[in-house]
């Protein structure tokens, strides 16, 4: 049952309609509840924010820094050490390969004694400076061949150990590699095997300007190519290097440390070093000789600066007019309006009807007060018949929309258009142009080393079967091959008819249906999806001198060895960071190897690129050239020839590095204003969307109902869901809807009470 009660002061106005319940179930709309949230807040954390991004403006932007040598030359110069280390770490791994190679192949062999065996290892192909033949329990010379070492720095082990590769000084104050190997030498027993070698320290890309060092874990260079370091602050370099290598090993173990130092200013150019840690990743054999390649290079003085003073103001200024232009907009549009409904709704609830509802101007807000006016002249006694809505008109909505518009045309300038620098010869330093090529050479070089390598191997393999008798030995030889080098995709022997005499690995791609001419480098295909690329060798007819056995083939006539280069191989000799695009071509400019995805046999991504390889066939070149990813350092270097066979590749290696990957002054500082805009664009977004979804979209929503209450509907109860000024809108609302309700009600039992009675 509901009951009517007059409010004190009030005489004769209706009141809420109140349901009786249990006492601890009773409940009441009140129309004076504190607000939580609401229109305030997005409004206030947007000021804010936006305020934030104003001094984080001023600050990335407006703080100036000149720099003596730039960034990028700085990485590139740890790059290119990252390389000199890597091709330290191949020539270490190589010579230990070696000797091992050998040792198995001497376990195989006869010899009268420990010097003929000695013999046998030196005339093995690998060059040594010096070898012997241990006995590993005495560590006792047996047989000694080429230069000598110091006795000490073979040790007395155990018969089964390995030891690792070791570093000598002799008595000229040469220092010498030291590779080792277990065998087992039929007729003599177990033997230590060591071969004495060069370090190998190259200048990258040929480079004799500049200094490359390879230094122990003391801080002493042990290998050197180019100028030597002369001021005190270079000679400094490889000891900073050392020490600077050794503790950022201890820290962070997963992955090889690397870096750059600064050494002296001499005539405006100041001498940049790149130094990086020969050790691999992975265990290796060159981890045992714990040295860091240290690359210097003499490099001119720059007057760069990061920062740009006056798109800071002009960007701190703009976006403080757009802050204090939104702030009004949403202020007197939204927040000041909806404040004047909720206290007006809130008097109107308590029954004060002595003066009109608040009607603002515009949107929902004007619709809503147009509604609550016309409840108030209801419970006056006005017929909702007599209600006419407003017209809908520039609302809540399209008010945020034109807030987000003004701050996307402040943020989008930044993201796209303010302060893009223009790449040209001028604003791209010479030492990157210069780097650039160097290490295209540097790529060019590997490809032509690992090609030699490779041609060097099946050479072997066709010298070592020529006297082999079985097929089984033949295939037991190229699996061990295929198994010790990871370059071949297939190793195989190829008859005169084309047929495939015996194979360890894959099927060949592309089988020759003859025996080729003479020995080198194969392009197998010009089409399809997969390049593939071969070296091979021609058996020789005489059998090998060394090894006393009848051939295998009979006179099946010219037979070779073909070795399937593994795509991926070639690809990952070209990966190397910092080096940009890398792409390996063929004769008529096709892409045929590239670390990142490519298709086979494609062109080149850029005219300007082919027009750069077809232009320069035979030597390196570089240029600062159009591509699709912007200006670019492009370089172009051939694959250089093979010592020693006939048939030569006429590939090259091109790489263009964006001028925006580089870490200048000028992208940096682009880099920062873009920053900038997208965080401005991400306040945007967030707080304008915050006030869209809780403020603006239930404002619409309760402009309707507040006319369809006003235009006669008492059914539908409102129900407030939140403690702001929409829910108290809502709560006032709903609590005119009971008045009028019970006001309906008493109005229609008055006149059967009043009736007169015959």
């Amino acid at each position: 049952m509901n009951t009517l009660s007059t409010p004190s002061g009030t005489p004769g106005q209706p009141s809420p309609i109140v349901r009786n319940r249990p006492r601890r179930h009773k409940t009441r709309l009140r129309a004076d509840m504190p607000l939580l949230g609401g229109v305030r807040p997005p409004i206030a954390v947007l000021l804010c924010l936006l305020l934030a991004v104003v001094a984080l403006a001023m600050l990335a932007l407006g703080t100036t820094v000149a720099e003596d040598v730039p960034q990028a030359v700085l990485t590139s110069q740890q790059h290119i050490a990252a390389d000199t280390a890597s091709e330290i770490r191949a020539a270490v791994n190589q010579d230990v390969a070696a000797v091992r190679e050998s040792a198995t192949a001497l376990s195989e062999a006869q010899a009268p004694d420990d010097a003929g065996y000695l013999k046998l290892f030196t005339s093995l192909g690998t060059h040594w400076r010096g070898a012997a033949l241990v006995d590993p329990t005495t560590g006792k010379e047996l047989a000694v061949t080429g230069e000598a070492f110091p006795a000490s720095a073979v040790s007395a082990v155990a018969a089964n150990d390995t030891i690792a590769p070791k570093l000598v000084t002799l008595r000229d104050g040469q220092t010498r590699l030291l590779a080792f190997a277990s065998v087992d030498l039929p007729g003599q027993g177990r033997r230590l095997l060591v071969g004495s070698d060069v370090l190998s320290v190259q200048a990258p890309g040929g480079d004799l300007t500049r200094t490359v060092q390879a230094v122990n874990q003391h801080g002493k260079v042990v290998a050197s190519v180019g100028p030597a370091l002369t001021t005190i602050q270079d000679r400094r370099i490889p000891t900073d290097a050392a020490t600077t290598s050794a503790q950022q090993g201890d820290i962070n173990s997963t992955t090889r440390p690397s870096g750059f130092l600064l050494g002296s200013l001499v005539s405006g150019k100041r001498t940049v070093a790149g130094w990086a840690d020969v050790a691999s990743q992975a265990d290796g054999s060159a981890d045992a000789l714990h040295l860091v390649a240290v690359v210097a290079v003499s490099t001119p003085q720059t007057s760069a600066v990061t920062g740009n003073t006056l798109v800071a103001l002009t960007a701190a200024a703009s976006l403080i007019v757009a802050t204090l232009l939104i702030t009004a907009l949403l202020v007197l549009g939204l927040q000041r309006p909806l404040l004047r409904l909720h206290l007006g709704g809130a008097r109107l609830a308590r029954g004060d009807l002595s003066r009109p509802a608040p009607q603002p101007r515009l949107g929902e807000a004007a619709r809503i007060g147009h509604a609550l006016e016309a409840l108030r002249v209801q419970q006056l006694g006005a017929s909702p018949q007599e209600f006419q809505p407003l017209r809908r008109s520039f609302g809540s909505r399209a008010l945020v929309v034109l807030c987000g518009v003004v701050l996307v045309a402040w943020s989008v300038p930044l993201l796209f258009l303010v302060d893009r620098p223009t790449p040209n010869a001028n604003t791209v330093p010479t030492q990157m142009v210069s780097d650039q090529q160097l290490r295209t050479v540097a790529a060019a070089g590997r490809i032509s080393s690992s090609l030699a390598t490779g041609s060097t191997d099946v050479s072997g393999i066709a010298t070592a079967i020529a006297s082999l008798s079985s097929p089984d030995q033949i295939q037991l030889l190229l699996s061990r091959t295929l198994k010790e080098h990871g370059r071949y995709s297939t190793l195989y022997v190829l008859a005169q008819d084309g047929s495939v005499i015996s194979r360890a690995g894959g099927s060949p791609r592309h089988q020759l249906s003859s025996v080729p001419q003479g020995d080198g480098v194969l392009q197998l295909n010009t089409g399809g999806k997969v390049p593939s690329m071969a070296v091979y060798a021609t058996v020789p007819k005489t059998a090998n001198a060394i090894f006393k056995k009848p051939t295998a083939f009979g006179s099946r006539g010219p037979v070779a060895v073909v070795g399937e280069f593994d795509t991926t191989y070639l690809n990952s000799i070209l990966n190397h960071a910092g080096m940009g695009h890398v792409w390996l071509v063929d004769a008529r400019h096709k892409v045929i190897g590239s670390p990142e995805g490519f298709k086979a046999f494609q062109s080149l991504p850029d005219s300007s690129l082919t027009s750069l390889a077809v232009d320069s066939p035979s030597q390196p070149a570089h240029s600062l050239v159009p591509t699709s990813d912007g200006p670019a350092i492009a370089a172009s270097a051939p694959v250089s020839a093979i010592p020693g066979v006939s048939r030569q590749p006429s590939w090259q290696v091109v790489s263009s590095q964006p001028v925006s990957w580089l870490d200048l002054s000028a992208n940096r500082t682009q880099h920062l204003t873009m920053l900038v805009g997208l965080i401005g664009l991400t306040v945007s977004v967030l707080c304008l969307g915050w006030l869209l979804v809780v403020v603006v979209r239930p404002l619409r929503e309760l402009s309707g109902i507040a006319e369809r209450l006003a235009a006669g509907d008492r059914r539908t109860v409102l129900y407030p869901v939140h403690h702001d000024e929409v829910g108290s809108i809502t709560r006032s609302l709903e609590i005119i809807r009971q008045r009028l309700v019970a006001g309906h009600h008493s109005t229609a039992s008055t006149p059967a009470a009043s009736a007169p009675r015959y």
